[in-house]
């Protein structure tokens, strides 16, 4: 690096840092701030290191430079605070003087939390496990080139400006005889590193992947799951509901994924509405919430054992889904619940797709299962909100056509819904509600929403799951990457593969 080398204008305005200024430790006056004090972290006039002094300024180099890494996302934590023994380090045992602070170090400036959340029903898609290596060669990648641009409309989409800090992952249909571990790395190589694996859960084809920024997994709770299965007789298992519920800081949240019933007409409808009450009817998470409310009222014999109240199938009519008269739901702050819900559209074939294409969304929307019950007093569709609709019908496409052309004589209909349920005081916005309609794998497209709410402050309510995340997918997603990357496979700016930096003696922090 020469003197007179040009700096980019984009960076002219962040902080750099000169390996040239940093004291060597037994000069420095022994502690983490007078360290921070005693090193500038924007110094343009410093020159840098010669390349022959690179071995005396290592050492130096890798102490100091690790303990700024270390403390530049936290906050400084005292001595004397961390000797009263009650600060927040994942513990549901231990009280914050003030839990806020734990809050402003993760969301700076009051910013609110940000949940995306996708559904896709893949039609068992074998192309996204078939195309799931790595290529040997740059020729050779270009299946898995344009499944990775696929994964990056659905995952990371241009119409949401900033990665989000929640990304929850529900698809249906998955392949049943292939390794779910694929998925997961596919799903973490296409995120990236500054997310982890917090917890997945899979059920014959149903899958439900809950990704998280990294510094998040401190303040959450061990997550509880269940599962509620829709039919007692059948070897694969197509149809039920993936339920997930956690705390982070002192907001609850419950994830649900669902594949309900397909079917026209009256028993279509009967079942679907069978389906939704089952799976809040029996619910059995979170734990500590059912034993304390709904367990003493029932009698041992109809409780039974917890694996087999959790693992209960569902009844064949409405009749005989158990009442209760506590909403297990209504323990969590925040619900969402995605899926296939096979809701139908009540309009004939020709006019709806005369609707669709002339953009009159509004006028399906009138026909529209879902939106025609919430319309019933008392009914249990009312709980829940969905964001404004304006995209196209997301099921059935002629998967042998080239462009988006819908199945003849099957009438389009929003299947794949993105619901969602909160307290009066937590306040979620539903700030983007879209289709992504460029990805072609299956007869259903993916179906996007984005949210925003603000945490409460509060201590967990439940076990601390202490940082607790998939290793294995997180290395294997980030091995996978960097292998790709160094083909050029997913990177945008393709004419070239990226060089490999050269030794330097500067670092610039960014």
């Amino acid at each position: 690096m020469t003197d007179d080398t040009e700096k980019p204008k984009t960076r002219d305005s962040k902080p750099s840092f000169s390996l040239a200024s940093v004291p060597e430790e037994s000069e420095a006056n022994g502690t983490i701030s007078e360290l921070i004090k005693s090193t500038p972290l924007a110094d343009p006039n410093a020159a840098a290191v010669e390349p022959t002094n690179i071995s005396q300024h290592r050492s130096r180099r890798r102490s100091s430079l690790s303990i700024l890494q270390a403390i530049a996302p936290f906050h400084l934590l005292s001595t004397k605070d961390a000797r009263k023994r009650n600060f927040l380090v994942g513990s549901s045992r231990q009280l914050p003087q003030n839990p806020m602070h734990d809050i402003s170090s993760c969301f700076p400036n009051g910013r609110s939390l940000t949940i995306m959340m996708v559904t896709w029903n893949t039609g068992e898609a074998p192309k996204l496990y078939e195309q799931n290596y790595t290529p040997t060669a740059r020729e050779t990648a270009q299946p898995k080139e344009r499944m990775l641009d696929d994964m990056c409309d659905i995952l990371l989409p241009t119409f949401i400006d900033y990665v989000s800090d929640v990304i929850i992952v529900c698809t249906q249909e998955m392949s049943a005889v292939k390794n779910r571990m694929d998925w997961e790395i596919l799903l973490q190589e296409v995120i990236g590193q500054a997310h982890v694996l917090f917890h997945s859960v899979h059920f014959g084809t149903l899958s439900l992947c809950i990704f998280l920024r990294r510094d998040l997994i401190w303040y959450c709770t061990e997550p509880e799951e269940d599962i509620i299965k829709f039919r007692a007789m059948n070897a694969i298992r197509t149809k039920g509901s993936l339920v997930v519920t956690f705390n982070l800081f002192g907001t609850s949240f419950m994830i649900i994924n669902s594949h309900f019933e397909a079917g026209e007409g009256s028993e279509g409808r009967s079942n679907r509405r069978l389906n939704f009450q089952n799976t809040l009817a029996k619910l059995t998470i979170p734990n500590e919430y059912v034993q304390r409310t709904i367990a003493p009222s029932r009698s041992l014999a109809s409780l039974g054992d917890a694996e087999g109240l959790k693992r209960s199938e569902s009844t064949v009519s409405l009749d005989d889904v158990p009442n209760t008269d506590v909403d297990i739901t209504k323990a969590c702050d925040c619900i969402l619940w995605a899926g296939d819900m096979n809701f139908r559209i009540e309009m004939k074939y020709q006019e709806a797709l005369d609707h669709c294409n002339g953009k009159n969304y509004t006028e399906i929307l009138l026909n529209d299962e879902f939106r025609m019950l919430q319309q019933k007093t008392g009914d249990r569709y009312c709980d829940f909100k969905e964001a404004n609709i304006d995209f196209p019908p997301t099921y059935k496409f002629d998967l042998r056509c080239n462009d988006d052309t819908y199945v003849k004589n099957r009438t389009p209909s929003y299947t794949d819904r993105i619901l969602y349920r909160d307290k009066p005081e937590l306040q979620i916005q539903c700030t983007q509600y879209k289709s992504i309609e460029s990805v072609k794998h299956s007869d259903h497209k993916p179906v996007v929403a984005h949210f925003r709410l603000k945490v409460k402050p509060g201590v967990h309510q439940g076990s601390p799951s202490y940082g607790k995340f998939n290793y294995e997918v997180y290395k294997r997603g980030c091995i996978q990457r960097e292998r790709h990357h160094s083909l050029g496979v997913g990177v945008e700016n393709k004419l070239k593969p990226r060089a490999p930096l050269s030794k330097s003696s500067v670092c610039v922090l960014q």
